[in-house]
């Protein structure tokens, strides 16, 4: 018994070391041991899991990283880094305890070059937040996921996110340049340089995209922009079912016409979705399903030439005439048009 108590006063004394260096690298105010504090870092959008750390730790620079990782890896402790918990694939969880490491105060955008059509930012950045920035610029960063009102840009890294104009614009991947990271020893490297061509060497960009925070804690990255689409057309598009709508997709492919985003929803899923949307969200939905048709495609197109965009609405329309469609639905209005993608983006 005597041995027992030994041994748990050493880690008593362990823990609490470690979290004295905690507290010296980052600030006390940044080290959480309270169980409320760390119960919201247990738990991401994952179904019902939930694991609760040791500790959750939010840095503030990369060399706070640097030391922060440093120490676990002295002491073999499990580490899991966290942007803003709204992933489905349980990457934020932290399954193995041990310490969570947040990036929430990394919500800088450092730069934004107009010229060479790069940004820079930290990985805390809300994906939406950084849309608009560059937008103001007349720039444009395209990768939307659902929740990209309140995701993070390094958990869009990474988990590779996409978005419905992912059919056009590809999705995450497509869009970083290169990447300051830190690895589990603490060391800090940039993945490539700030070109469209690196010359030589292993793609590490690459392979730090879709990672899941396993490989690195990333701490800036530098994104590639487009210039901004000034036109759009959203058109939604009913079917009698759902074979015919999804085979409608691929025939527009086919005709040569890429949308800057493709969509596709069940009636029942729409109905539902009002429904919230005007029960509990107290939001009225002015767009109205077609009576008889069981499938929907919501089906954007995007340019800068207005008759270009309706000839190409006209192709479209003339395929799926080939299907059992209705009465194609034509967004009129900006706010029309943000009522349909709010609603598919909650289906």
């Amino acid at each position: 018994m005597a041995d027992v108590k030994v041994m748990a006063a050493a880690e008593t004394s362990k823990l609490d070391l470690l979290l004295a260096r905690f507290r010296e690298i980052v600030g006390s105010e940044f080290v959480m041991v309270d169980a409320a504090q760390k119960e919201d870092y247990g738990r991401d959008k994952t179904e019902d899991y939930f694991f609760m750390p040791d500790v959750v730790v939010k840095p503030g620079t990369t060399i706070e990283v640097s030391e922060l990782l440093q120490v676990c890896n002295q002491y073999k402790i499990p580490v899991t880094p966290r942007g803003a918990g709204t992933g489905l694939s349980g990457g934020a969880l932290p399954v193995k305890n041990g310490v969570v490491i947040s990036m929430e105060r990394f919500n800088k955008i450092l730069h934004i070059d107009e010229l060479n059509l790069q940004a820079t930012v930290e990985p805390g950045v809300i994906t939406e937040v950084f849309q608009n920035a560059v937008k103001e610029k007349g720039l444009f960063y395209p990768p939307d996921p659902a929740s990209r009102g309140s995701c993070f840009l390094g958990g869009n890294l990474a988990n590779n996110s996409g978005g419905p104009k992912a059919v056009k614009y590809g999705v995450t991947r497509d869009y970083v340049l290169n990447m300051e990271v830190v690895l589990p020893t603490g060391e800090i490297i940039w993945t490539a340089a700030n070109v469209l061509k690196n010359s030589t060497g292993y793609n590490l960009t690459q392979l730090m995209c879709g990672s899941e925070g396993t490989l690195g804690i990333i701490t800036k990255i530098v994104f590639k922009l487009r210039g901004f689409p000034q036109k759009n057309v959203l058109m939604m598009i009913p079917f009698t079912t759902n074979e015919e709508a999804c085979s409608a997709i691929a025939a527009i492919f086919v005709a040569g016409i890429t949308p800057s985003g493709m969509e596709f929803f069940e009636k029942d899923a729409a109905e539902k979705t009002f429904a919230y949307c005007e029960k509990v969200l107290n939001s009225p939905v002015t767009t109205k399903l077609t009576e008889g048709m069981n499938a929907y495609l919501l089906c954007e197109l995007d340019g800068n030439d207005e008759e270009v965009l309706m000839r190409d609405a006209e192709r479209v329309m003339g395929v799926v005439e080939k299907f059992q469609s209705g009465e194609v639905l034509f967004a009129d209005t900006a706010a029309q048009k943000e009522e349909l993608w709010k609603i598919f983006l909650r289906l």
